[in-house]
């Protein structure tokens, strides 16, 4: 708040003050005016005054079209999305910073170099958390974990988790990756088979996707069976399928109402009973019952714990309360499975957009691991068998940057600071848009917006595809708040894939324009319908 908030807000109170200690007619309309002109002149500044005429960032540059009042609102229908930010980090010059305004002309600065995101990032990343609103909201999904802990406490707990994280471990897991991406595979080929006398079939493959993930995560996250995939009434599955299909209130009045709602709610410290609230409660029980069987299990043996899971190897570290697992475990579960099937979803659009690609894809596949892909196979897939596979990994990458399943995320400066040399006031929101970065023809060239997984097969790109530097490529962000879990959800990833483009040929079963909807994750809105044809 700058120092003509403070001064005006003092005058509203002032004035307030003066209604109550005198109560004489005369008085009450002349502090009664007061009030009325002191909140006009409030809201002038904060709405107009301010933003356009003093606000420090108000000489960044801004996308054309916006308006002097409501800002560029209506040029950012889908923001979350990080639409259109894509369109503007090639086409708004600037030297880093584009600043944009959304409702009541609030300003919102778009990180856009290298530079600006490592003082973001990494040199002053605990300059700048998120939203106090969108940690509450993610706090009712994924409890207070690594995403939405802040400051010394995500220091402690990233610590604690890096172990269970670390590349050994994750190696370890390849086996289960790929045991459950067979059965994903297997799975819709016996649906193919019992359902109809042809050997192609129509799937929704986001709600399979999301089901496999769940059961890869319940194996090697968790060292527990859900079965998801021939149980899809099974309680976990349906708990998240509550909390992802959940659309959020559209419209300004819609919108008012829901944070009124909400407002009351915390204010009077009242139950929820709306289907997340019942999601979140049916998952912590899961959450509960896993760890309680852990250490029964520890007791009842009197050993140590040995399992390969990720909870297991928490649960070895002596690090955590269950209380602090069950945080963990929710985080794990709803930010692990979304994200790696929202993924996968793209990947599949992807690969029916480019036919040739896939057919180069599983050419590889078929020749490298054929194996692998028999039904009475019972060979452990090894991780450096699958890293080997050169065209496996630029198609994986290439998914990543073009499709990232988050298209924006946001921060708040929590005191004043700067942005390359540019003064940031304390409360203002800094945006960061992975699906902007990775097509910055800046920092990939002339060809940023183009699927082409050769870029990631030239000499000495293999980990860069040809991006500038690190910051280039930003699906899963950089420094002490990058994803933790990257290792687990790439190799999960490239075993799905590897597992259905070696199984099946895919196709668009409608040839419409995609939407993107945005919740935890961007994903195509209604689903994706893809043909399924057995190789």
């Amino acid at each position: 708040m700058s120092a003509v908030d403070v001064a005006l807000l003092g005058c509203v109170l002032q004035t307030v003050i003066l209604c109550r200690l005198y109560s004489s007619q005369s008085t009450v309309v002349i502090t009664g005016g007061s009030l009325i002109s002191s909140l006009f002149l409030l809201g002038a500044w904060r709405l107009y005054l301010w933003p356009l005429w003093f606000s420090p960032l108000r000489k960044l540059p801004e996308p054309p079209g916006g308006h002097r009042l409501h800002g560029h609102v209506k040029l950012v229908p889908n923001e979350r999305s990080g639409m259109p930010l894509q369109e503007w980090i090639n086409e708004v010059s600037n030297s880093g910073l584009i600043r944009y305004r959304m409702r009541f002309n609030k300003e919102v600065v778009f990180v856009t170099s290298p530079k600006g995101l490592s003082e973001v990032l990494v040199q002053k990343s605990y300059e700048f958390a998120k939203p106090a609103k969108l940690r509450l909201g993610l706090g009712r999904i994924l409890g207070v974990g690594l995403i939405v802990a802040e400051g010394s406490e995500h220091k402690r707990q990233r610590k604690h988790l890096m172990p269970a994280f670390s590349h050994r471990h994750i190696k370890d897991l390849y086996p289960i990756f790929w045991s459950k991406s067979v059965a994903l595979a297997r799975a819709l080929n016996e649906n193919i088979t019992q359902s109809t006398s042809e050997s192609t079939k129509v799937f929704d493959v986001a709600d399979w996707l999301a089901r496999a993930t769940l059961d890869i995560l319940g194996a090697a996250g968790l060292g527990e069976e859900f079965d998801t995939l021939h149980h899809p009434d099974n309680e976990i599955c349906s708990a998240y399928r509550n909390v992802f299909e959940q659309k959020p209130p559209q419209g300004a009045f819609a919108m008012g109402l829901f944070l009124v709602r909400e407002a009351l709610t915390m204010a009077l410290n009242l139950p929820r009973n709306d289907s997340i609230a019942v999601a979140t409660k049916t998952l912590t029980g899961v959450a509960r019952r896993l760890i309680a069987d852990k250490r029964a299990n520890i007791s009842v043996a009197k050993t140590e714990i040995d399992g390969r899971d990720i909870i297991s190897v928490a649960l070895a570290s002596g690090s955590f309360t269950d209380s602090m697992l069950e945080n963990h475990l929710l985080t794990f579960l709803a930010a692990g499975h979304e994200t790696t099937a929202t993924s996968m979803t793209w990947a599949l659009y992807a690969l029916c957009l480019y036919p040739e690609i896939q057919e180069k894809l599983r050419m590889e596949i078929r020749s490298r691991i054929p194996h692998f892909l028999d039904e009475s196979s019972s060979a452990p897939m090894t991780a450096e068998l699958l890293e080997s596979l050169p065209y496996l990994h630029a198609v994986c990458n290439e998914v990543f940057r073009i499709y990232p399943p988050a298209g924006l995320t946001r921060r708040v400066a929590v005191r004043n600071t700067s942005i390359l040399g540019h003064f940031i006031h304390a409360g203002t929101e800094i945006v960061i848009s992975p699906r902007a970065l990775n097509v910055s023809r800046e920092l990939w060239g002339p060809d940023a917006d183009a699927f082409d997984p050769n870029r990631w097969l030239k000499p000495n790109q293999a980990n860069t595809g040809g991006g500038l530097t690190n910051f280039s490529f930003m699906t899963f962000l950089h420094g002490p708040r990058s994803c933790i879990g990257q290792g687990f959800a790439r190799g999960e990833f490239a075993s799905l894939l590897a597992a259905l483009v070696g199984t099946f040929e895919m196709t668009l079963a409608e040839k419409e324009e995609i939407v993107i909807e945005t919740g935890l994750t961007s994903r195509p809105k209604g689903g994706l319908r893809v043909q399924f044809r057995r190789v």
